[in-house]
């Protein structure tokens, strides 16, 4: 009877946050479209977009690292650029069942796009992170909205 149950409860918990959004604070609107521009970056700087998209889990927030730096949490349809000296990266999620990470080498004058998303888990959701090509990562980025990043 309790796995009769469980297997009842799993759906509920999976779909319980798609009736309500959560949300972050957003970059001012000259930052978001100067985003969307895909400028390279500064002189000696690599940039790191990270986004993520999609509805599943729409009121979990997904918190997001880069090396030793919190960025801040992610959305649905939000993203951030950050700039970086060039190295190696690992980038973090950290859901409520896991944390993952992908390490991203970066060169001078490079940019990477790397999505972070939540997926189903045994009894909550599970964070993923991979990196994308331009061309997907870029596509997300101009649908979705910049968050204000941690100071």
């Amino acid at each position: 009877m309790p796995g009769r149950l469980l297997m009842l409860a799993v759906p509920f918990l999976l779909t319980a946050g798609l009736g309500a959004c959560a949300s972050v604070t957003l970059a001012p609107g000259a930052q978001d479209i100067a985003g969307k521009q895909f400028s390279p970056p500064p002189e000696g700087q690599a940039a790191l977009y990270i986004y993520r998209e999609g509805i599943f889990a729409s009121a979990v927030l997904l918190p997001v690292s880069v090396g030793q730096r919190a960025i801040g949490a992610l959305a649905v349809d939000t993203w951030f650029l950050v700039d970086v000296p060039p190295g190696t990266y690992d980038v973090r999620c950290t859901g409520g069942e896991n944390t993952d990470m992908r390490t991203v080498q970066l060169a001078p004058g490079e940019t990477r796009y790397v999505e972070a998303a939540i997926r189903p888990g045994f009894l909550a959701t599970r964070c993923a992170v991979f990196e994308v090509a331009p061309e997907t990562g870029q596509k997300a980025i101009r649908a979705g909205k910049r968050a204000l990043e941690i100071p």
